[in-house]
């Protein structure tokens, strides 16, 4: 089994399955709320240099800000 990263350390087009989200209950909340949770399969779709970086999840796209997805941690698929 892989070492949980940072979502952000994934390249576009690889997946993951998310393991745990750190942060405060507000940041677990709004990212629950948006369908990532732990267990979940993302896709990176595209992850622009200074932008936010664009998931695909439970068949939808959604695009995050760099700073909360460096509190999401996924295992590598």
């Amino acid at each position: 089994m892989s070492r949980p990263v940072p979502i952000v350390n994934l390249r576009e087009g690889e997946k993951g399955v998310i393991v745990s989200i750190v942060g405060g209950l507000g940041v677990r909340q709004r990212l629950s709320d948006m369908g990532l949770t732990p267990g979940t399969e993302v896709t990176v779709i595209r992850f622009a240099p200074f932008g936010p970086i664009e998931l695909s999840v439970r068949g939808s796209n959604l695009a995050i800000g760099r700073g909360i997805a460096t509190k999401i941690f996924v295992e590598k698929e």
